[in-house]
């Protein structure tokens, strides 16, 4: 996880920064899945209240990362193959209408912008500095949809949370995770390429197959002899439109 600036004594009080203190912590993997946690004791190890952690726990139930237990315990949500199946069909299905729509309104400003996430993706991936990857590649996604939207970005930024804990799970398995970046990076060229073009169902195709090659890659680690449903489906969808 990159390094992040010391919070200020008063931000430290705050739901929010509760809410980004657990959430990183369960997306990356440190505070592992299906793992129990209390409130109290997060509370301690924050340093925060328990009004502020309370919400904060809500907020993490709401997105799905948290699940409430008796006596104020909490579970970390699992992680599955069914799951990533489904979250990859939605992603699928969702954000290839979001880039589709977006791309008549991308203009170069827009475009470089994401072109220099492409490159600081590849820098950072090269000198093996895979930590630091997070932010420009969170960065690029965002963009790809954020023209269509904000519930198309809001819906986009819930699945990333959800789909990163399964890339992490997927990284950490690698001897050499730094050429599945470099393949992920020639994916990411290639939909600019199709966005450049104009071409908003190359654009739309180019991502799909991009979820669908990372997906693929989880499930031979993770689930090698699941076999997904949904994911195919939201392909040839894609296809048939």
């Amino acid at each position: 996880m990159p390094e992040q600036a010391a919070p200020k004594p008063s931000e430290r009080k705050s739901t929010e920064f509760a809410h980004s203190w657990i959430r990183q912590r369960i997306i990356s993997g440190e505070i592992a899945a299906g793992s129990v946690v209390s409130q109290a004791a997060l509370a301690v190890e924050i340093g925060v209240s328990r009004t502020p952690l309370r919400e904060a726990v809500r907020r993490l139930q709401s997105e799905g990362l948290l699940v409430g237990e008796p006596n104020q315990r909490l579970r970390v949500a699992e992680v599955s193959a069914d799951d990533l199946d489904q979250l990859y069909a939605i992603r699928i299905s969702t954000e290839t209408v979001a880039l589709r729509s977006a791309v008549e309104g991308m203009g170069s400003e827009h475009i470089g912008r994401m072109r220099r996430c492409i490159e600081e993706m590849e820098s950072f991936a090269l000198a093996g500095s895979l930590d630091e990857i997070e932010r420009p590649h969170r960065e690029f996604h965002r963009l790809l949809i954020a023209p269509a939207g904000t519930r198309f970005e809001l819906l986009s930024e819930t699945l990333w949370d959800h789909t990163t804990r399964y890339r992490e799970i997927y990284l950490r398995s690698q001897a050499e995770p730094v050429e599945m970046l470099l393949a992920a990076h020639r994916e990411h060229q290639r939909i600019i390429e199709t966005i450049e073009s104009g071409d908003g169902a190359a654009a739309a195709l180019a991502l799909a197959t991009h979820y669908e090659r990372t997906a693929y890659a989880v499930f031979e680690t993770t689930s090698p002899e699941f076999e997904p449903t949904l994911m195919p489906q939201a392909m040839s969808a894609l296809l048939e439109s």
